[in-house]
C-alpha cells in the first residue's frame, strides 16, 4: 500500500487546512465562551455522557458552515441562543471557528504556515437574523463559501461530514439521482472526480448543437424549398416558351381566318341585299292577295251574321216555349197534388164513416146480445134457486138421520143464521149498488179515452204536417242554393274545360321542349363517358383514402344561374379540369389513370395558383354595367374561388354581339375577352368565335345557390333529372287532358242536375202547399177534438158522485161485514161441528148447497152489469148516429170539390198540349236553321282560313325580311369586326417578327374553309389554355435560381457551424468520459482494497449499470462479505452497511483528499472488532488530514491524539481537551512483563479477547 500511488495525496511539505479550536458563546446548551479544543492535527476525539452537547459541538461547525435552523434540528436561528436556569433572555449565540494552515514535519510536529491563520464566526440574533464574520470583519455566506472551498474543504456533498446514522445513508444511495436535485452514487463520484464541470458545459454545447441542428434543418427545408421551387418554375419556363411559340403560331391561323371571315362577311351581305329584294316583291304581291280575298271574306261575315240572328231569334221563341211550357208543368204538378190531397181527405172520411159505422154494428150486436144474456142469466138464477131448495132438502134430511147428534148445534146454528140474514141482505144489496156504480163510471171513463186518443192523433198528424211544410220549404230552399250552386258549377266547368284546353296546348308545347333537351342531354353523356369514368374513378379513390387532396372537376365546384349557363360552358374550357390540392396529389392521380388505362385529365394545382388569390379578392368595376363571369360563380369554399379565377379571369359577359364589340374593342385593354349569352365570344387576341350549330351549355351546376358538393356523375344525374322532368311533362299532359275530360263531364253533370232541379223545385212547392193545407184543416178540427176531450159538467157531477156513492157503499159494506164478522165465525164454528158429525156425504151435500149459492149470486151480479152495460151502449149508438151524419156531408163536400178539379185538370192538360205543340213547332224550325247555319258557318270558316293562311304567308315573309335585315346587320358587324381583326392580326404579327405581314390574295383565301380555320383556332386556343402558361415565368424562375444559390450557400455555412460544435461536444463527452472512468477504476480498485482490509477478506465492487454509457443509469454498490456470498447493499446488516459506506470513504478520501473530516459516532453499529480495525486505519490516515470524531467507544476514542471532553454543569456544557500521550502508563509495566509492547495495537487485541469471552448479549450490547 505504501508503494501504491495515491492519487490526490498532498505532496510531502504541502500545506494543509486544519482547525486548531473552536470558541461557543452561549450556543444551544453552551453558557458564556466555551473553548472546545484546541484540536490535534491529525486525530482528535470528542468523548462524554449522553446528552452533554457532543453533537453540538458538529451544529456549530455546520452553523460557521453556512447551514439553517432546519438543518441543525430548530425551527428558527433564535433557538440557537443558549437559555438555561442561570442564563435567561441571552440576545445572541456566537461560534468561532480558528483554522490555520500547516505542513507536518513528523507525526506530531508541524509548522505553521505564515499568515495563514483565520478565524471565521457566526452570530445568531434573538430576531432570527445571523451574521458572518471572518477575522473579526463582517462577511456574508457567499465570501465564507468560497473561502473554504478554496481551502479544499468539501460543502457541496459535505464529505467532510458525517453525521450521526448518515453513514450507512452513503453505501445506500441509488445509482443515478432521480432528478436534478437528487443526488445517486454517480452525481456523489462524478463530483469527487470533477467531471461535474462538463455536465453544464455539455448542456450548453447539447444546446447550442440542438439550436444549430434545427436551424440547419430549417436551413435544409429553405432549400428544398428554394430547389422544389426553381425545379416547379422549370416547366413553367418551358411552358412559357412553348406558349410564346403556340401563340405565333396562333396569330398567324388568327390572321387568315380574319381575312377569310372578311371575305365571306363580304359576300354574305352582297346575297341578304338581293335576298331582301326578291321578299320585298313576294310580300307586295301577298299583300293584293289578301286584300282580294278580304271582300269575299266580308261578304260571307255579312251573310252569316244574319242567319245566325234568325238562328238566335227562333232559339228565343223556342225558349219562351219552354217557359210557358214549364209553368204548365207547374200547374199540372200543383193540381196533381190538390188531387192527390183531396184523395187523401176523402179516403180518410170514408175509414173514419166506415169505422163509425162498424163501431155502432158492434155496439147493436152488443146491445142485442146482452138484451139476450140479462133473461138467460135471470132464468139461471131461478132454475139454480130450484136446485138449491132440492139439495137442501137432501141435506136436511141427511140431518135429520145425526138431529139427535147435532140437535143442540142446529139449534145453535139457526138461531145464529137468523140473525146474519138480514146483514147478509144488506150486504147484497150494497154489493149490487156499488157493481152498478163502478160499471157506469167505466163506461163514462172509456168515452173520454177515447175522445183523448183521437186528440192525440190529431196533435201528431198535425205536426208531421207542419213537419213536412217546413222540411218541403227547407228543401225548396236548398234546391234553390243547389240550383245557383249548379248553375255556377255549370259555368266554371265550362271555364276550366277552356282553361284545360289552353293548358293542354301548354303542356304539349313544353313537351316537345323537354323532349329536345333530354335528346341533347343523352349526347352530352355519350359525349362526357370518358371524362365522366376519369373523374368517378378519381372521387371513388378519394373517397377510400387513397388520395388526399381532390376536390373534383372544376365545373362541379360551383353554381351559376340559368341564363348564363351558355356563356360559361362556351367561354370556359378549364370547366373539364379536376381541382385537386397539391402537385404530389396530381402526380399520383396521373399514376392512377395510367394503371388503370382511363385516359388523360387536366389537373387544377391549388398551391399553384395562390398569386391569383389578391387578384381574385380585387373588386372590380367593368363598363355599361355588365358582369364578370367570375362575380357571378356561387362557391361554397372561398379557397376554390381562385381555381374560378384561373379558369375564368376577367371575362365579362354581355347581352348581346354588339355590346360585346363595344367593349372588346374599347380604350380599357382589361375587358378584351368577353362573351355574349348566346355563347359568341370574343377573345384577348381579338378573334371572334360562335355561330353554327346549336350553343354548347350545362358544363357547370345551375342554381342561385352553390352545390353543397361535387356529383362524379352530374352529367348522368342531369340526364335522369331532365328524364324525370320528362315524365313529369307526360304526366302533367295526362293529367290536363284527364281535368279537360273532368272539367266538360262536370259541366254535362252540373247542367243535368241543373234541369233536374228546375222541375223537381215546383213539385216540392206543391208538396209544401198541400201539407200546408192539411196542418190547417187538422188546426181546425183539433179545437173540436179538444173540447171533446173535455169532460161535460154533467158528467164531471156524475162521475164525482158515482166515486163518492162507490165510497160509501163500500165503507157500509166493511162496516156490515165488520159488524156481521162475530156471527159468521161462530156459523162456521157450528157449522163445522156440525158437518164433522154428518160424515162425508152430508159434507158433499153441503159443499153442493154452498156451490149452488155462490152460482146464484154470480148471476145475479153478472145480469146487474150486463145491464147497465147495455144502457151504456145505447148511449154511446146515439153519439155514433150524430157523427156520421156529419161525416157524409163532409164527404159529399169533398166529392164535388174533386169533380172540379178534374174538370179544371182536363182543361189545363189540354192547354198544356197545345204549347207542347208550339215547342215541337219550333224546334223543327230552329232545326233547320241550325242545318242553314252549318252550311254558311263552313263556308265561312273556309274562307277566314284561306285569308288566314294569306296572312300567315305575308307574315312569314315579314318575318323573313325582319331576319335578313338583323342577318344583314350583323354580317356588316362581322365585316367591320372581321376586317379591323385581320388588320389588328397583321399589326401583332408585324410586330412580333419586325417585319411586314402582307394580306392574302383572293386566289389565296379561295381555297381556305373557315370551319377548318376556325377548328385551328380554337384547338390553338385549347392548347394555349391548356398549357397555363405563365409568361412571368421565365423571371421567375431565374429569381428562383438565385435564391437557391443562396440558400444553398446559407445551407453549407450552417453546416460547418453544426459539425463545429458537435465536435466540441464530442470533445467534451469524451472528456468527461475518459476523466471520469479514471477516477472510477481507481476509486474502485482502492474501494476494493479498503473493504478486504476493514472487513479482513470481504470483496466490493463499484459497477456501471450501462457499461456503454455510465451517465444514462448510474452506478451499482455491491459487496461480499467474508464468507458470505454477493450481496446487494439494502439486504446488509447495519454494520455491513456501516463498513460498506467506510471503504468507500476512505477510497474517496485517497482519490481526492480533504483536509477536514468531521464524524459523529460511525463506530455505533460495529462490533469490537471492527471499530479497532477502523480506529486503527483512521489512526494511520491521519497523517495527512485532520479527524474529528465523537464516539463512546474505548476502542475508538483511545486511539485519538487528543481527547475533548464534553460534560455538563448546571445546565450548561463545558469542555476539557488532554493529550492522551500525557498519561501512558503501559511503557513500564510491558517492560517489566518481559518487554512485549501494549502499545494500541496490543492494547486492542486484548480487550478483543475480553470482548470474545463476554456473554453474548454482552457483546451484543
Amino acid at each position: 500500500m505504501a508503494g501504491t500511488p495515491e492519487r490526490g495525496t498532498p505532496a510531502p511539505g504541502a500545506p494543509r487546512l486544519v482547525i486548531t479550536q473552536m470558541v461557543l458563546e452561549d450556543f444551544k446548551s453552551y453558557a458564556g465562551a466555551q473553548v472546545v479544543g484546541p484540536f490535534h492535527k491529525s486525530f482528535s476525539s470528542v468523548v462524554g455522557p449522553n446528552g452533554s452537547g457532543k453533537s453540538n459541538v458538529i451544529d456549530a461547525m455546520l452553523f460557521v458552515f453556512g447551514k439553517r435552523a432546519k438543518q441543525l434540528r430548530l425551527n428558527k436561528v433564535s433557538e440557537l441562543i443558549h437559555n438555561s436556569t442561570h442564563h435567561r433572555n441571552l440576545e445572541q449565540a456566537r461560534v468561532s471557528v480558528h483554522f490555520q494552515e500547516i505542513v507536518d514535519t513528523d507525526d506530531d510536529n508541524y509548522d505553521v504556515v505564515p499568515g495563514s491563520a483565520f478565524v471565521i464566526a457566526r452570530t445568531a440574533h434573538r430576531n432570527n437574523t445571523s451574521n458572518y464574520f471572518v477575522d473579526g470583519r463582517r462577511s456574508n455566506f457567499g465570501e465564507v463559501t468560497a473561502l473554504l472551498k478554496g481551502k479544499g474543504v468539501d460543502l457541496d456533498n459535505n464529505r467532510f461530514l458525517i453525521l450521526q446514522g448518515e453513514v450507512e445513508q452513503i453505501s445506500m444511495m441509488k445509482p443515478k439521482g432521480a432528478s436534478e436535485h437528487e443526488t445517486g452514487l454517480l452525481e456523489y463520484l462524478e463530483d469527487i472526480v470533477g467531471t461535474d464541470r462538463f455536465i453544464p458545459l455539455l448542456e450548453d454545447s447539447s444546446k447550442r448543437l440542438e439550436e444549430l441542428s434545427e436551424k440547419r434543418q430549417s436551413m435544409v427545408q429553405r432549400v428544398k424549398a428554394a430547389q422544389k421551387e426553381r425545379d416547379g418554375l422549370q416547366g413553367d419556363k418551358e411552358a412559357a416558351e412553348a406558349y410564346l411559340a403556340k401563340e405565333r403560331e396562333w396569330l398567324g391561323a388568327q390572321s387568315v381566318l380574319a381575312q377569310v371571315l372578311t371575305s365571306k362577311a363580304k359576300r354574305n351581305t352582297d346575297k341578304i341585299a338581293s335576298n331582301l329584294s326578291l321578299l320585298a316583291e313576294r310580300l307586295d304581291h301577298e299583300r293584293q292577295k289578301f286584300q282580294q280575298y278580304d271582300v269575299v271574306l266580308k261578304e260571307h261575315e255579312q251573310k252569316f251574321t244574319a242567319v245566325n240572328g234568325e238562328h238566335s231569334a227562333i232559339a228565343a221563341e223556342l225558349e219562351k216555349a219552354h217557359a210557358n211550357f214549364r209553368e204548365f208543368e207547374r200547374k199540372d204538378i200543383k193540381y196533381r197534388e190538390d188531387l192527390k190531397h183531396l184523395k187523401a181527405k176523402l179516403k180518410k172520411a170514408e175509414e173514419k164513416l166506415g169505422k163509425d159505422g162498424a163501431k155502432a154494428e158492434e155496439l147493436r150486436a152488443e146491445l142485442a146480445r146482452l138484451e139476450e144474456e140479462v133473461p138467460a142469466l135471470q132464468a139461471r138464477a131461478a132454475d139454480l134457486e130450484l136446485q138449491l131448495g132440492k139439495a137442501q132438502e137432501v141435506r136436511q134430511g141427511l140431518e135429520e138421520g145425526i138431529q139427535s147428534e147435532v140437535e143442540g148445534y142446529r139449534a145453535q146454528l139457526e138461531g145464529v143464521k137468523g140473525e146474519l140474514v138480514p146483514w147478509e141482505r144488506g150486504m147484497k144489496e150494497v154489493q149490487a149498488r156499488i157493481n152498478v156504480a163502478a160499471a157506469e163510471r167505466d163506461l163514462l171513463t172509456k168515452q173520454q179515452a177515447d175522445a183523448r186518443q183521437r186528440f192525440a192523433d190529431a196533435q201528431v198528424s198535425l205536426k208531421a204536417a207542419q213537419e213536412t211544410a217546413r222540411n218541403k220549404g227547407g228543401q225548396i230552399g236548398d234546391m234553390q242554393a243547389a240550383v245557383d250552386k249548379h248553375r255556377a258549377q255549370a259555368t266554371k266547368a265550362r271555364q276550366e274545360e277552356a282553361a284545360a284546353a289552353q293548358q293542354v296546348e301548354q303542356v304539349e308545347a313544353q313537351l316537345r321542349e323537354v323532349r329536345g333537351r333530354v335528346e341533347q342531354r343523352r349526347s352530352d353523356v355519350n359525349s362526357q363517358t370518358s371524362q365522366g369514368a376519369v373523374v368517378r374513378a378519381l372521387l371513388e379513390a378519394r373517397q377510400r383514402g387513397d388520395i388526399e387532396g381532390i376536390h373534383g372537376r372544376l365545373g362541379d365546384l360551383g353554381a351559376i344561374a340559368r341564363e348564363y349557363d351558355v356563356a360559361v360552358s362556351t367561354s370556359c374550357p378549364a370547366l373539364d379540369y379536376v381541382v385537386v390540392e397539391t402537385t404530389s396529389a396530381a402526380q399520383r392521380c396521373v399514376e392512377l389513370l395510367r394503371q388503370r388505362q382511363l385516359g388523360v385529365a387536366t389537373f387544377l394545382i391549388l398551391e399553384k395558383q395562390q398569386h391569383l388569390v389578391a387578384a381574385a379578392r380585387e373588386k372590380k368595376a367593368p363598363p355599361e354595367g355588365v358582369k364578370r363571369l367570375f362575380d357571378l360563380v356561387k362557391c361554397p369554399e372561398e379557397r376554390l374561388r381562385v381555381a374560378f379565377y384561373f379558369a375564368l379571369r376577367d371575362t365579362l359577359v354581355a347581352g348581346d354581339l354588339d355590346q360585346a364589340s363595344r367593349i372588346a374593342y374599347g380604350q380599357d385593354r382589361r375587358w378584351r375577352r368577353v362573351v355574349t349569352l348566346k355563347g359568341e365570344m370574343i377573345n384577348e387576341a381579338g378573334t371572334m368565335t360562335g355561330g353554327g350549330g346549336k350553343p354548347r351549355g350545362g358544363r357547370m351546376c345551375i342554381g342561385s345557390q352553390a352545390p353543397k358538393g361535387v356529383d362524379s356523375r352530374a352529367a348522368a344525374q342531369e340526364l335522369q333529372a331532365a328524364e324525370q322532368e320528362l315524365s313529369s311533362s307526360q304526366e302533367a299532359l295526362r293529367e290536363a287532358r284527364g281535368q279537360l275530360a273532368d272539367a266538360g263531364a262536370d259541366a254535362k253533370t252540373a247542367e243535368r242536375l241543373l234541369a233536374d232541379l228546375e222541375t223537381a223545385i215546383p213539385k216540392a212547392r206543391m208538396e209544401a202547399e198541400a201539407a200546408t193545407a192539411t196542418a190547417a184543416d187538422l188546426q181546425q178540427r183539433l179545437g173540436e177534438l179538444e173540447a171533446a176531450t173535455r169532460v161535460s159538467k154533467e158528467d164531471s157531477l156524475r162521475l164525482t158522485a158515482l166515486a163518492a156513492e162507490i165510497v160509501g157503499e163500500e165503507a157500509a159494506l166493511a162496516d156490515l161485514r165488520r159488524k156481521s164478522e162475530g156471527l159468521s165465525r161462530r156459523a162456521e164454528a157450528l157449522q163445522a161441528q156440525i158437518e164433522g158429525a154428518g160424515g162425508e156425504k152430508l159434507r158433499r151435500q153441503r159443499a153442493l148447497c154452498e156451490q149452488l149459492q155462490e152460482d146464484i149470486r154470480g148471476c145475479e151480479s153478472e145480469g146487474t152489469r150486463k145491464g147497465v152495460q147495455a144502457g151504456a151502449a145505447t148511449k154511446q149508438l146515439e153519439k155514433l148516429h150524430k157523427e156520421a151524419l156529419k161525416g157524409e156531408a163532409e164527404r159529399e163536400k169533398m166529392v164535388a170539390q174533386q169533380q172540379a178539379s178534374m174538370q179544371e185538370f182536363k182543361a189545363l192538360e189540354d192547354a198544356a198540349f197545345r204549347v207542347l205543340e208550339a215547342v215541337e213547332a219550333t224546334k223543327a224550325s230552329l232545326a233547320a236553321k241550325d242545318t242553314q247555319l252549318t252550311a254558311i258557318r263552313t263556308e265561312f270558316e273556309k274562307k277566314k282560313a284561306e285569308v288566314a293562311i294569306i296572312r300567315q304567308v305575308e307574315v312569314d315573309i315579314e318575318g323573313q325580311i325582319e331576319q335578313q335585315k338583323a342577318a344583314h346587320k350583323d354580317e356588316r358587324s362581322k365585316l367591320n369586326l372581321w376586317s379591323g381583326k385581320a388588320k389588328q392580326c397583321a399589326a401583332q404579327i408585324e410586330e412580333r417578327d419586325g417585319a411586314p405581314h402582307p394580306p392574302l390574295s383572293d386566289d389565296e383565301l379561295s381555297g381556305r374553309d373557315p370551319s377548318e380555320l376556325q377548328y385551328r383556332v380554337t384547338i390553338l386556343e385549347a392548347e394555349m389554355g391548356a398549357m397555363d402558361a405563365d409568361l412571368e415565368a421565365i423571371e421567375k424562375f431565374k429569381a428562383a435560381d438565385g435564391e437557391y444559390g443562396h440558400r444553398a450557400g446559407e445551407l453549407e455555412a450552417a453546416t460547418a457551424a453544426r459539425d463545429e460544435v458537435r465536435r466540441e461536444h464530442e470533445e467534451l463527452r469524451k472528456s468527461r468520459l475518459d476523466e471520469f472512468m479514471s477516477g472510477f477504476n481507481v476509486i474502485g480498485l482502492k474501494l476494493k482494497e479498503m473493504y478486504q482490509m476493514i472487513t479482513l477478506g470481504g470483496d466490493a465492487e463499484l459497477e456501471l449499470v450501462d457499461s456503454l454509457d455510465p451517465f444514462s443509469e448510474g452506478i451499482l454498490f455491491s459487496v461480499r462479505p467474508p464468507k458470505k456470498s454477493w450481496k446487494n447493499i439494502a439486504n446488509l446488516s447495519g454494520g455491513e452497511k456501516t463498513l460498506s459506506s467506510l471503504s468507500l470513504v476512505f477510497a474517496l478520501h485517497h482519490f481526492k483528499p480533504t483536509p477536514l473530516y468531521v464524524m459523529d459516532e460511525i463506530d455505533a453499529a460495529l462490533d469490537f472488532k471492527n471499530v479497532s480495525i477502523v480506529g486503527h486505519y483512521i489512526k494511520e490516515r491521519t497523517r495527512n488530514a485532520q479527524f474529528v470524531i465523537i464516539s463512546l467507544r474505548n476502542n475508538m476514542f483511545e486511539l485519538a491524539d487528543r481527547l475533548v471532553g464534553i460534560y455538563k454543569a448546571d445546565n450548561a456544557t463545558k469542555s476539557v481537551a488532554i493529550n492522551p500521550s500525557d498519561f501512558a502508563v503501559g511503557g513500564a509495566a510491558a517492560r517489566q512483563c518481559g518487554g512485549k509492547s501494549t502499545g494500541p495495537k496490543a492494547q486492542g487485541q486484548a480487550e478483543e479477547r475480553q470482548q470474545e469471552q463476554r456473554p453474548p448479549q454482552v457483546a451484543a450490547a
